[in-house]
């Protein structure tokens, strides 16, 4: 059997493919998206070791904007 995923963005083409799946010509199936787990806040902490001193300048390449 094949698997195609689509995508419902019309009434009309949800009511033809519930028409197919009453007739047995295709099996629809609603997919869920797994879960994410929730962000902890900082959960980042640690990982960043050295920000250098010129961080915050501007930057060559936008001189002409300034």
């Amino acid at each position: 059997m094949e698997t195609i995923t689509v995508t419902i963005l019309e009434p009309k083409a949800k009511q033809l493919l519930d028409d197919l799946a009453n007739l047995n010509l295709i099996k629809v199936q609603k997919i869920e998206k797994p879960k994410r787990k929730k962000r902890k806040f900082g959960s980042m902490k640690g990982l960043v070791k050295h920000i250098a001193e010129d961080f915050d300048a501007p930057l060559e390449d936008f001189k002409d904007y300034m």
